[in-house]
């Protein structure tokens, strides 16, 4: 028996830590979602399968692609999302204003500086964030990193099942559900969940999670607040996903 240590993300949007003391939209600075690295111990049955390889998809109108070698996934995104590099202070501000509970502000600024370690992208909708009551910005955050397994594609599935079911209990996440999915042609997992805010609400997380290479997972994560659709956002990066 093989046991397999995933980097399994947990992405948390953390809109709240937009600028409140400046109306400005030149003075907005979202902080991103924050990603959670936890070591989750799974069996994996001691064969894996073929590499698995991602086909290139048109990026459709109203979208643009971000990513590349560097981040290890490169994906369409809106093109009104803005790009955005957290700093230690916008990143604090952002988990103490959004009061998730099991979740402390200084594990999010961690999981945060883990992602832009592995050249992650984050994009925001900072539109929405403007003109939004809590200052919450829709956020896309993909990154790849080491899963210390062989296993791609399908062969993966059931692995990443077990740990984020896992992790997103420990969590507190409520209506969490899995389905299978192609992510960028490889078969993967589409998980969905809430989350609970004290300052803003529920929250509503969409995360993409696949095997595409040995020794590789890759996550994208959409989160959105009431009122903000994030199905085709997901669906998009879903068929547009490259892993170079």
């Amino acid at each position: 028996m093989r046991v397999a240590y995933f980097a399994v993300p947990v992405v948390i949007g953390i809109g709240a830590a937009i600028t409140s003391c400046s109306s400005a939209p030149a003075a907005v600075k979202p902080a991103p979602s924050a990603t959670r690295t936890v070591s989750a111990a799974v069996s994996a049955s001691p064969t894996a399968s073929p590499s698995a390889t991602s086909s290139a998809v048109p990026v459709p109108a109203g979208y643009t692609r971000i990513g590349g070698a560097t981040a290890g996934i490169s994906l369409a995104v809106p093109a009104s999302w803005v790009a955005f590099n957290p700093t230690n202070g916008s990143i604090a501000s952002g988990a103490s204003k959004l009061g998730l509970s099991g979740i402390s502000a200084s594990a999010i600024e961690q999981d945060v500086a883990s992602v832009q370690k592995l050249h992650g992208v984050i994009v925001f909708d900072v539109k929405f964030a403007v003109d939004s009551p809590q200052h919450f910005a829709p956020n896309l955050n993909a990154y790849c990193s080491s899963s210390g397994v062989t296993d791609v594609g399908a062969a993966g599935v059931p692995l990443i099942k077990q740990a984020t079911s896992a992790e997103f209990a420990k969590l507190g996440a409520t209506h969490v559900s899995q389905q299978n999915l192609e992510v960028g042609g490889v078969p993967g997992l589409e998980v969905s969940y809430q989350l609970d805010s004290s300052s803003i609400g529920t929250i509503y997380g969409t995360q993409l999670e696949v095997l595409p290479k040995p020794n590789t997972l890759c996550a994208v994560t959409v989160t959105v607040v009431k009122g903000v659709s994030a199905g085709s956002i997901v669906s998009t990066a879903a068929a547009t996903a490259q892993f170079p």
